[in-house]
């Protein structure tokens, strides 16, 4: 009951904040447009092809650049946590311990793609860490929610996070970028993106650093200290059109950070002060491909992709976690009739443990049908085959729908899918593995219903949704190592309405409830039941943009075995900028407006009340 009412004088009083932001409405031509939300963008995501969103039936949300920009944060970490269905949590700050939890799904991470490529580390099969990504390099974000296997493969099971960065035909121009802010952070970046003929190119130069200590100070001076967090990156992007029909295009991508962090609990194993604590990943992506048109009902593509991620962490003594990853692509699309697409291709993947000296590869075949049924009804289904030499084989299969409502400008959807969660080399080779562990199997749906009003000026959509896996991979504590033991529901609902407040002001708010257990019953842990965020976004000038965020976040359990839960917690974020001439931006962000105490992770603290600012200059 307490944490109810905490939850509700909360809620209120984010209302209250973003509400009294509110001023008169003025004309706005550079966000007017924005703010009415279009229930019809093109989606790649969802069918592996360009498909407009009102034809899909599966859960997708899109974040474009404004999206993306207009909060001020530096990662994309930040404007993630405020989808519906998705809980995201850092052990403190960027850069740390990173966790994800997707419809009540606890351990099962989507995939994710940067401009195509699979970027987990092929040797945990932990997928990048979201608090080491900059958004300012982000023209979009597309997530797909549900099991889709049967579109990408192993580690599907909860969706996919497909991410683009900018282009020099699409957004040309160069930017140079500095900023300053609690924490002693120093943030820079230098970006040119231009088209000349035939070539287009995209190169972006960013380096972040930090200080901040997460655990308690109490504990002594070593704990007392700041630990340093530093990621620097760089990434280009190139593509050259041979003819109206063929062009090869090509990406690379780097990073590479350091986190220091304290020692654990005195009482810990590894908790002694003289330890020293850091981790550092050095990852590299990159990926040459071609697009080519045979006729013209068939588009087809070829690409060649490869992924080498390098982590360690010294606690104690060093753990690496190093692995690469060879990918081969063909991938096709072809309008067999006016109502009918198909989607298919070829992969392979060649995946080596560089901590240890297992190989396996992967090959597989995809086919989707997208059938436009009637004039207001589509339809998909499709299948995927998959032959791991370290696992054996899966076969997953997912059909949509999407039926528009028109006369009422409504649209019903759903989905239901099958699909698998590989082990990790980890899991099947390490000291603590199990060479015969099975891959885990889910299934799972979704039902929605989505209506605009108000010439699309107002728009809700509730999706119900539930999942199950079984032969859950856990930490066995009868064997000490990994096992398939466990059977995981999870049930729930996302709501989310956005509307036009007025002319120069739009409005957000999401509603999640997630309900996840085990098979004996037990709740699981680190799934809150309930997730509410609101945002609020207002020009009231011209050259003047301000944005207010809540996130309110119920209590949970922090661990497998836990008898009392972890706090609950709203924070309020605050950002705005502002247009100095053509070339010269500046921009502020306050982050936990009220300085609130709480924790993501049990034992971690967040940072308090803190404010950041910078300037950019557009040549």
């Amino acid at each position: 009951m307490k944490h109810n009412q905490i939850t509700s004088r909360s809620i209120a009083a984010a209302a209250a904040t973003l509400l009294s932001l509110v001023s008169p409405a003025r004309s706005q031509e550079d966000n007017s447009d924005r703010d009415i939300y279009d229930l019809n963008p093109l989606v790649i995501v969802a069918n592996r092809s360009e498909v407009p969103l009102n034809q899909i039936g599966s859960s997708v949300e899109i974040l474009e650049s404004y999206d993306l920009n207009k909060s001020e944060q530096s990662f994309l970490l930040d404007n993630i946590r405020y989808v519906p269905g998705f809980y995201l949590r850092n052990n403190g700050s960027p850069g740390g311990a990173f966790g994800i939890t997707t419809r009540g799904l606890n351990t099962n991470t989507p995939t994710v793609l940067i401009d195509g490529v699979e970027v987990d580390n092929p040797s945990t099969g932990q997928i990048v860490n979201f608090g080491s990504l900059f958004g300012g390099n982000v023209s979009r974000v597309e997530i797909l929610k549900g099991p889709q296997s049967s579109l990408y493969g192993a580690n599907a099971l909860a969706g996919v996070i497909s991410i683009q960065t900018a282009d020099g035909k699409t957004d040309p121009g160069s930017q140079l970028g500095v900023s300053y802010g609690a924490h002693d952070t120093i943030n820079a970046n230098l970006s040119t993106r231009g088209a000349e003929g035939q070539l287009s190119w995209a190169l972006n130069l960013s380096h972040y650093e930090h200080q901040f200590s997460v655990q308690d100070p109490s504990f002594g001076p070593e704990w007392a200290d700041k630990d340093k967090y530093e990621n620097t990156q760089a990434s280009l992007k190139l593509d050259y059109e041979l003819s109206e029909s063929t062009s090869l295009n090509f990406m690379t991508y780097w990073f590479d950070t350091l986190s220091e962090f304290d020692p654990g609990d005195p009482n810990s194993l590894f908790g002694a002060p003289e330890l020293i604590n850091y981790s550092e990943t050095t990852q590299f992506f990159s990926r040459v491909g071609a697009e080519f048109k045979p006729n013209d009902q068939w588009d087809s593509s070829l690409g060649i992709a490869f992924n080498d991620a390098d982590s360690v962490s010294v606690t104690g003594g060093s753990f690496p976690n190093d692995g690469k990853r060879y990918s081969y692509d063909w991938k096709n699309t072809y309008l067999a009739s006016s109502t009918w697409t198909l989607v298919g291709g070829l992969e392979y993947e060649e995946e080596y443990n560089d901590s240890g000296s297992e190989i396996r590869t992967n090959s597989s075949i995809f086919l989707e049908n997208i059938v436009a049924a009637t004039e207001l009804l589509d339809w998909t289904l499709g299948a995927r085959h998959d032959d791991n030499s370290a696992y054996g084989e899966e076969t997953t299969w997912r059909s949509t729908f999407s039926y528009r409502l028109e006369d009422i400008n409504g649209r019903i959807r759903g989905s239901y899918g099958t699909s698998f969660q590989a082990p990790s080399f980890f899991q099947l080779f390490s000291s603590f593995g199990d060479p015969g562990l099975k891959a885990e199997s889910g299934e799972g749906w979704d039902l929605a219903y989505e209506q605009a009003l108000v010439d699309g000026k107002v728009y809700f959509t509730t999706t119900l949704f539930g999942n199950e896996v079984e032969d859950k991979i856990i930490f066995s504590f009868n064997s000490y190592t990994y096992a398939n033991e466990d059977v995981y529901e999870s049930k729930g609902i996302e709501n989310a309405i956005r509307f036009q407040v007025a002319e120069n002001a739009s409005a957000t708010l999401a509603y999640t409830y997630s309900d996840a257990n085990y098979l004996d019953g037990q709740e699981a842990e680190r799934v809150p039941r309930n997730i509410v965020s609101l945002g609020y976004d207002l020009q009231p000038a011209e050259n003047l943009n301000l944005s207010a965020t809540a996130l309110s976040v119920s209590s949970q359990y922090s661990t497998r075995f836990s008898t009392m839960k972890q706090s609950g917690y709203t924070v309020f974020n605050l950002a705005g900028r502002y247009q100095v001439n053509e070339g010269t931006q500046l921009w502020a962000r306050i982050d936990n407006l009220f300085d609130k105490d709480y924790q993501e992770v049990e034992g971690f603290q967040t940072a308090g009340f803190s404010i950041y600012g910078g300037v950019r200059f557009n040549f």
